[in-house]
C-alpha cells in the first residue's frame, strides 16, 4: 500500500493483564473491524485494508497469544466469550462506539459472540468462511471429525515440545505450499505463494501448536446458534465452494438463520478464499456496505 493513508496503532491492556495489538488504517465510517481465524496474523486482511481504507477506517488486531499481542502463557483464557470481550476493548481503545465486524473462520464465532454481548455496537456482520459454532464437529463433514481433533488435542498436551517441533517443522518446509495445493487445502491456481507463506510463517514461528489446539478446543465448545434468531444487524455470509474446514452447508444454515442476511458463494474457493478471490470477496463487501448506507 503506497497511498498516504491515516494510520494509528496501539496496545490495549485487558482486565487480566494481556496486551492486544491493533492497527487502524484509513478514515471514514462506518469503521470495519476485522477478526482473524485461529493461528492467523493480520496480513490475512491486507486485501480488505487495501480495498477499503480510502473510504473507511479499517482496524485489524491480534488475538491474545498471536502476533504482536502478549504471547501465550499458562492459564491464559482463550474461550470465545473472552476473545469477544477483547474485541470490545480494542474498539474502545480505537475510539469506535459502533462498527461493522468482519470475521474469518473462528472470527465468525467471535463477532457473533460480540453481538450477544453488545448488540448496540454492531452495525453489520460479515462472516467469511466461518460458522456459528462447534466447528470441530463438522470439519470436512467427516463423521469422526471431533474424535480426531480430541486425539490431536490430547497428543499436543501430552507431548507439547515434540508436537511443536514436528508441527512447526512441517509447515515451515518450502514444499508446504505444494502439499497444501495437492491436498486441496487451498486453491493453488488462485492463491499467491507469498500470501500462503505469510500464514505458514506465522503458524510456524508465531504460536505453539499446543496453544493452537487449546484454542481449537475452546472454539469447538462454543456456539452462537441460540442467538441467531435475535440478531437484527444486517449480515453478509461468504462461503467457499470447496471449503473443507467449514463446509458450505454451514454457511447456508447461518445465512438462513439471520434475518435479512445474504449469502455469497465463492466458486472453487477453499478456506483461504479471502486470499484466493479477494476481488470477488471485496466486491461482495462493497455491495453490502452500500446496502447498509442506503438504509441510513
Amino acid at each position: 500500500m503506497s497511498r498516504d493513508l491515516s494510520t494509528r496503532s496501539g496496545f490495549t491492556r485487558t482486565d487480566d493483564g494481556v496486551e492486544l495489538y491493533w492497527r487502524s488504517v484509513g478514515q471514514g465510517g462506518p469503521a470495519l473491524v476485522c477478526c482473524n481465524g485461529i493461528g492467523v496474523g493480520v496480513s490475512f486482511w491486507d486485501y480488505v485494508v487495501d480495498r477499503f481504507a480510502d473510504t473507511h477506517e479499517v482496524v485489524v488486531w491480534d488475538y491474545r497469544g498471536h502476533g504482536r499481542s502478549t504471547p501465550n502463557r499458562p492459564g491464559m483464557a482463550v474461550h470465545i466469550p473472552r476473545l469477544a470481550r477483547d474485541l470490545g476493548l480494542v474498539c474502545a481503545d480505537a475510539g469506535l462506539e459502533q462498527a461493522i465486524f468482519l470475521g474469518h473462520s473462528m472470527g465468525s464465532q467471535v463477532i457473533l459472540e460480540r453481538t450477544r454481548q453488545a448488540p448496540e455496537q454492531v452495525l453489520g456482520l460479515v462472516s467469511v468462511l466461518g460458522t456459528f459454532g462447534h466447528p470441530l464437529d463438522t470439519f470436512g463433514d467427516l463423521p469422526v471429525s471431533r474424535q480426531l481433533f480430541d486425539l490431536l488435542i490430547q497428543l499436543s498436551r501430552s507431548f507439547p515440545r515434540a508436537f511443536d517441533y514436528f508441527g512447526s517443522t512441517l509447515v515451515a518446509q518450502p514444499w508446504a505450499f505444494d502439499a497444501s495445493k495437492l491436498l486441496k487445502l487451498v486453491d493453488g491456481d488462485r492463491i499467491r505463494r507469498d500470501d500462503l507463506r505469510q500464514y505458514l510463517h506465522h503458524l510456524a514461528g508465531g504460536i505453539s501448536l499446543a496453544f493452537f489446539f487449546d484454542m481449537a478446543e475452546s472454539m469447538g465448545e462454543h456456539t452462537a446458534r441460540d442467538i441467531l434468531h435475535t440478531i437484527e444487524a444486517p449480515a453478509l455470509v461468504i462461503a467457499g465452494e470447496f471449503d473443507s474446514f467449514t463446509p458450505p452447508r454451514l454457511a447456508r444454515e447461518l445465512a438462513d438463520s439471520l434475518a435479512g442476511s445474504r449469502l455469497v458463494m465463492l466458486d472453487g474457493a477453499s478456506h483461504a478464499g479471502l486470499l484466493e478471490q479477494p476481488a470477488l470477496m471485496n466486491e461482495a463487501i462493497s455491495q453490502f456496505l452500500r446496502e447498509i448506507e442506503a438504509r441510513g
